[in-house]
């Protein structure tokens, strides 16, 4: 026979331990989809399936019976804490709303230098104060036809609109690359990634005037992405990793690593930190100065606790 302790961690934000024993070695953990192995003092991740999208970490520890509270009580602590806790607070709900099985994703990315923008959908208000080259929250949408609307933060004035439509499942990021002129935005069609054991780096090239770009590790040793060709995106699943990236015109670099040869203007460093089942992007622009930027983020999706 043996007791173990298992330690929950809910949104990174409230700890609690519990304590069970009548566990004999070798068996399932029986609050878990996926099964504890306890002939090892190793970690492992299990899913509860009380509630969904709780992580818990799972690890044997010898106890004495004195600390062996009934599980039946954490269930119950569990049941008590989880709609007044300080995560609960924090994020006003402990779980976000399941978005609708016929659900699209959209987000929004503009480069007008002016102003902050505010996106409206089919008229109504849904993100505000969008930055010039700073991605929006993907938002989840019905399937089917849309009305994108871009305005003025501080004035509401209408910018620009676009009629777009989506399908379930669908995931765009639209490109506002000049509102001035009413251009219809570009459309990127992005790559769900369900692998949760990688990281998903997307890059955007709307540096138009560089032409193709390689993209490099900063040491110049290995190519990431090469011949990226202008208004247009890449993906690539790798490995969790912090690295420095370094962009360069494809001309000036032809062997897509190395040294590039372009004047300081046309090259462009990011420092990323990758970590598994996350998706990030890469915005490669042009500012005023005609100097290439390279900007890092990390994907977000919009939250529906108020929906």
């Amino acid at each position: 026979m043996l007791h173990f302790q298992l330690r929950l961690e809910i949104n990174e934000f409230l700890l609690i331990n519990f304590y069970a024993s009548e566990v004999h070695v070798s068996s399932p953990c029986r609050l878990a989809r996926r099964r504890c192995d306890f002939n090892t003092q190793e970690k492992f991740i299990v899913h509860l399936p009380i509630y969904t999208g709780l992580q818990a970490r799972c690890r044997l520890a010898r106890l004495s019976a004195a600390r062996l509270p009934l599980l039946a009580m954490f269930v119950f602590f569990l049941s008590l804490v989880m709609p007044g806790t300080s995560a609960a607070q924090s994020t006003g709900v402990l779980y976000e709303p399941e978005p609708p099985a016929d659900a699209a994703y959209v987000r929004i990315v503009h480069l007008n230098p002016n102003e902050k923008i505010d996106v409206l959908v089919d008229g109504k208000m849904r993100q505000s104060g969008l930055k010039q080259g700073q991605f929006g929250d993907y938002l989840i949408l019905r399937s089917g036809p849309h009305e994108i609307q871009l305005q003025a933060h501080q004035a509401s004035k209408k910018i620009t609109a676009s009629r777009l439509e989506v399908g379930a499942t669908q995931v765009v990021t639209l490109a506002f690359v000049d509102m001035q002129k009413q251009v219809k935005p570009i459309v990127f069609d992005d790559k769900a990634d369900l692998n949760r054991m990688k990281a998903r780096l997307t890059v955007y090239h709307l540096a138009d005037k560089l032409g193709p770009v390689n993209i490099s590790t900063a040491d110049g040793k290995t190519n990431v992405f090469r011949a990226l060709a202008p208004s247009s995106s890449h993906s690539l699943a790798v490995n969790p990793i912090k690295v420095e990236l370094l962009t360069c015109p494809s001309a000036n670099q032809p062997a897509g690593m190395g040294e590039c040869s372009s004047p300081a203007l046309q090259q462009a460093r990011a420092a990323l930190v990758l970590e598994r089942g996350d998706n990030y992007s890469l915005l490669l622009t042009m500012d005023a100065n005609s100097a290439l930027q390279a900007r890092f983020t990390k994907n977000t999706l919009e939250s529906r606790a108020a929906k």
